[in-house]
Order: structure tokens, then C-alpha cells, then sequence
């Protein structure tokens, strides 16, 4: 749980359906979730809803616009304008934070939920989220002509690693451990602006190879690991499943709608699964071990730190993209298992993260990653840095998932910044 059940009787009545919806959908998810329940948990008539809402659809876009309409009203314009162009990041990070997590239901209910809304709507949050995007982009864009960020990476990922690294605190932070939004918000000005590596081993990082980002023709293409030459059924029928879940949501699919992906009768299904929720969990456990197994097999063996670092962005960013719907569809819809399932799926979860976790504690002991942020929180940046690309990635794009592995190692490590920004305790 993100917070506790917001259902004060002393918020505005909108505020409150909102914020209740939210509440109810990160537990439940969108499809699972009734207007009963909302209703029930407003202490309210169902039949009141509908003074405040057209639709349970209505409700979900609300939601979304509201979101991205509280993190866009709350940058301080000000500020922005007087601060010198690479100050204004700073600003720009804690103020999005400040918003990000205030209404931190409602955020992780826009960032999991929006392909649940119509076509329209769905138009409509898209617009607006690009709206911000620009805005974040012209911020970098000037920070990088005044010479305040490196210019060797075009602004466009510099932008797109940002949102991924602030975005994707709302699915992890909790407000009752020790660390706090406001403390957060200092850690992601020093890892964005300064990057993970130590001061002794700045040098070396500022040499990570980048793509060649003016070449055209053929990209390069991801490493390929091992596959079956022949395709089994088992793996059809996991394929089938993975692209209706990620298109439609596992809730609203159906084993007939499966089946008939496949071509053959619903009954047929059953010679290999027992349930709908057998291809979730085997969707989950696949893309999980796989992930794991490539990270690990391509970093054993490196004895360089930063080099171990570097290998482990990049074998993330190529397997999770080499199978791009089947990780997307674990990230979305493991809440929907069993508890016993989801407990299964989470163990493996964590094993990763202690994977990853263990390789930067290596590299913090070596003196090759900074010491003043926890390895934990170090782990939790580089995870969102990287599993957000599940988003907004495209193949076919400007840059192969090597490529992209390569730039983003870059950020995290050696940082964006040209002036060594810090946040006031490191001044």
C-alpha cells in the first residue's frame, strides 16, 4: 500500500472520489475495481457517483489529467525564470517530486492505467503529458546551450532518463520509511546531475563509449540469447496471451479470446493450463529468469567495476526489449496473481534486485560508485531508469537496445551535468 485509505471527511468531494478511486485501483487494479467498491468505500449511494462522474472511464481520466495538472502547476515559474538556465534543473526535479508525490496514488494510477481509457481520453492525457514533456525538454535544452549540460547526448534522452528516474519513485517510495520526498528529491539532483560514480573515479567514466548518434543505416540489432529454433505450443500460447494482456489488460481478456488467437477451441487450452492465471505466472517467472539469468551471465566474469556497471545497464536494456510486452505485461499486471503466485513472482523480483544490488555494493566497496547514497536507493534510480524505457521505447528508433543501454549507463554513471550542479549539502 502507498498510503493510507484517503477517505477524509474533510476534503473537497471530488478530491475525495479521486483520490478513493486511485486508492482502490493501485490495490485492484482498474478493470477489477466497481463502482460499488468506490462507492462502498466513500460510505456513499453508488447512484451518487454519477452527480460527480459520466462513467468509471470519466473517473480514470480525471485522475489521469489531474495528475500530470498538478506536477505541471506546481513548477514555480518564478524560480525558473530568475535561476540560470542549469540551475533551473534542480528546481524543476524537486518541484516535480514535491507534486509526484503528494498525490502519489493518483500518479501511479495515471503511469499504469492509461491505456485502460478510450481512445479519446487516452488522446487527451497523451497530449498533455507531452505538453509537460516539451516544457522538461526546453529546460534541458537551455541548461545545455549555456554549457551547464553535456552536449554529447541529444536533449531528447536526457529528457526521457529524467522522467524515468522521477516517474518511477511513485511505484516504490513509501512515506514510512526513513528516507524522506524531500531527501529523495536531493538524491535524484545528485544522481541525474552528478552521476553514481565516485569523485576519484569521474575521469574514467567520462570515457563510457556512446553511440554514434548522427549515423544512419541498418541499427544494430540486440544480443541474441538462446531460443528454441522450433516454437512450442507452451510458447505460443504464452505469446498469444502476452499480446492481448499487454494490449487489452489481464482482467479484461478472456481464455476464448486466446484461444482464438491461436486458432483452436477454448477446450483445447486446457491440455495446458488450468486457469487464465497459469499464463500470468508463467509470463511473470519467464521474463523474471530471464532478465536475471542474462544480467548475471553478462557481468560474472568483469573484474572493472564501472565496467560491470556498464555491462548490467545494457544486458537489461537488451533482454527486457528483446521481449518487450512480456516484461511490460509482468510490470502491470503481477498484482493481478494469487497471493501465493504474486508471493512466487515477488521472490524472484527481489532476487534481481539483490542481483543488482550486489553489483553496485561491489562497486561502492571498490571506490568506483559514490558512498553518500545507500546502495538500496542507488538500485531502486537505476531500476526505474531503466525499466521505464518499457514505455516509451519503439523499435526501428533512432537507437538499437545496445545503444540506448549505452547512453543511459552514461547518464547514470558520469551524469548530465558540465559544472559539477549539487544539491546544497554538497556545496
Amino acid at each position: 500500500m502507498l498510503g493510507s485509505a484517503p477517505a477524509t471527511p474533510g476534503i473537497a468531494t471530488m478530491d475525495r472520489l479521486l483520490d478513493t478511486a486511485a486508492h482502490l485501483f493501485w490495490e485492484k487494479g482498474y478493470a477489477a475495481t466497481t463502482t460499488r467498491e468506490i462507492a462502498e468505500a466513500l460510505q456513499m449511494r453508488q447512484a451518487s457517483l454519477y452527480y460527480h462522474m459520466a462513467s468509471k472511464e470519466d473517473l480514470l481520466y480525471q485522475i489521469c489529467m489531474s495528475s500530470l495538472r498538478q506536477i505541471r502547476d506546481g513548477i514555480p515559474l518564478e524560480a525558473m525564470e530568475a535561476a540560470e538556465p542549469a540551475e533551473r534543473i534542480p528546481i524543476l526535479i524537486r518541484s516535480h517530486m514535491a507534486e509526484l508525490l503528494k498525490y502519489q496514488e493518483r500518479n501511479v494510477t495515471m503511469l499504469t492505467e492509461l491505456r485502460s481509457l478510450s481512445p479519446r481520453h487516452r488522446a487527451e492525457v497523451v497530449a498533455l503529458r507531452e505538453k509537460y514533456t516539451s516544457f522538461v525538454r526546453s529546460t534541458l535544452e537551455q541548461a545545455q546551450a549555456s554549457g551547464g549540460v553535456r552536449a554529447d547526448i541529444p536533449v531528447g534522452y536526457l529528457c526521457l532518463a529524467l522522467l524515468n528516474l522521477l516517474n518511477w519513485s511513485a511505484l516504490w517510495f513509501h512515506r514510512d520509511q526513513a528516507l524522506s520526498a524531500d531527501r529523495l528529491s536531493e538524491l535524484f539532483v545528485k544522481i541525474y546531475l552528478e552521476g553514481a560514480v565516485s569523485a576519484r573515479a569521474r575521469q574514467a567514466s567520462r570515457s563510457l563509449v556512446l553511440p554514434d548518434f548522427d549515423a544512419r543505416g541498418p541499427k544494430s540489432r540486440a544480443r541474441k540469447m538462446s531460443k528454441p529454433v522450433e516454437i512450442r505450443t507452451e510458447d505460443r500460447l504464452l505469446d498469444a496471451a502476452v499480446a492481448l494482456f499487454s494490449s487489452k489488460g489481464y482482467t479484461a481478456t478472456s481464455t476464448r479470446e486466446v484461444a482464438a488467437l491461436l486458432g483452436i477451441q477454448k477446450a483445447s487450452l486446457y491440455y495446458h493450463i488450468e486457469s487464465k492465471e497459469d499464463l500470468l505466472y508463467l509470463i511473470c517467472k519467464a521474463s523474471l529468469e530471464q532478465i536475471h539469468g542474462d544480467v548475471e551471465g553478462s557481468t560474472r566474469n568483469l573484474a572493472d567495476p564501472l565496467e560491470r556497471m556498464q555491462a548490467l545497464i545494457s544486458t537489461h536494456i537488451e533482454s527486457m526489449l528483446r521481449d518487450q510486452d512480456k516484461h511490460a505485461t509482468t510490470l502491470a499486471e503481477m498484482h493481478a496473481l494469487s497471493q501465493d503466485r504474486l508471493a512466487r513472482v515477488l521472490a524472484l523480483r527481489h532476487g534481481y534486485e539483490n542481483l543488482v544490488r550486489s553489483v553496485i555494493l561491489g562497486a561502492q566497496t571498490a571506490g568506483a560508485l559514490r558512498d553518500d547514497i545507500d546502495a538500496k536507493y542507488l538500485c531502486l534510480s537505476l531500476l526505474g531508469l531503466m525499466n521505464r524505457v518499457l514505455v516509451w521505447y519503439r523499435p526501428g528508433g533512432r537507437l538499437a537496445p545496445g545503444q540506448l543501454g549505452q547512453v543511459l549507463g552514461a547518464i547514470f554513471l558520469s551524469g548530465v551535468g558540465t559544472r559539477g550542479i549539487a544539491s546544497p549539502e554538497t556545496r
